[in-house]
């Protein structure tokens, strides 16, 4: 009986103490560029990044395993999109290309490759103003595709009807512009650290002191 009295008074696994919750503000600062991550005690997240003349946000709920952690962004966000606009006439110009604003400005940063009725496509960028083709070249624009990484704009195929003395004007439409998906992102907790593993690099945030 002496025996089992002592084991008995055996601390149970169930005593140990419990894994401290990830929950809490982590922030990522450098050089031009803040970010932040706070998951909440009620499984939700918010995420924002600043950097040069980019802004990100992000929300939604997260959940643990082990030091990983899941994020799920609610609702989930919808790309940007690129669209045919109207053409219109440039008497005496050459022939130009513009994405323009829902407020009729010219959008700038945006990526464009095109794709003539020979050789090489030509990659250039919108700089905010209509786009042209480079001096001396002679060959034919047949299609334009649109791109910009950090809003995950992609565009298809848009075919160009490129005569001199018009304009190809094309509309950006912003839907969630600024606002990234993070589902299926793998992110883990290191240390008082939390590491996000997004396509474009690592990103490492330290928590702040409770």
């Amino acid at each position: 009986m002496g025996q089992l009295a002592q084991a008995q008074e055996v601390p149970r696994a169930a005593d140990a103490p419990a894994t401290a919750s990830p929950a809490g503000e982590y922030v990522l600062s450098q050089m031009e560029l803040v970010a932040g991550i706070r998951l909440d005690e009620d499984g939700t997240f918010l995420y924002g990044l600043t950097v040069g003349a980019l802004d990100e946000r992000a929300q939604g709920r997260w959940k643990a395993a082990g030091n990983r952690i899941t994020l799920t962004s609610e609702p989930r966000p919808v790309a940007p999109t690129i669209t045919p606009a109207k053409i219109e006439a440039a008497p005496g110009k050459p022939f130009a290309i513009r994405v323009l604003a829902p407020n009729g400005h010219d959008v700038a940063g945006v990526d464009l490759r095109i794709e003539f009725d020979s050789g090489e496509p030509l990659d250039s960028y919108l700089a905010g103003e209509p786009w042209t083709l480079p001096d001396g070249e002679r060959r034919v624009p047949r299609f334009v595709t649109f791109s910009w990484a950090s809003y995950r704009l992609q565009s298809g195929r848009l075919p160009l009807d490129a005569k001199a003395g018009s304009v190809a004007n094309f509309t950006l439409t912003p839907n969630d512009f600024g606002v990234i998906d993070l589902s299926d992102t793998p992110a883990e907790i290191v240390g008082d650290s939390l590491i996000l593993h997004r396509a474009e690099g690592e990103m490492r945030f330290k928590r702040t002191a409770r």
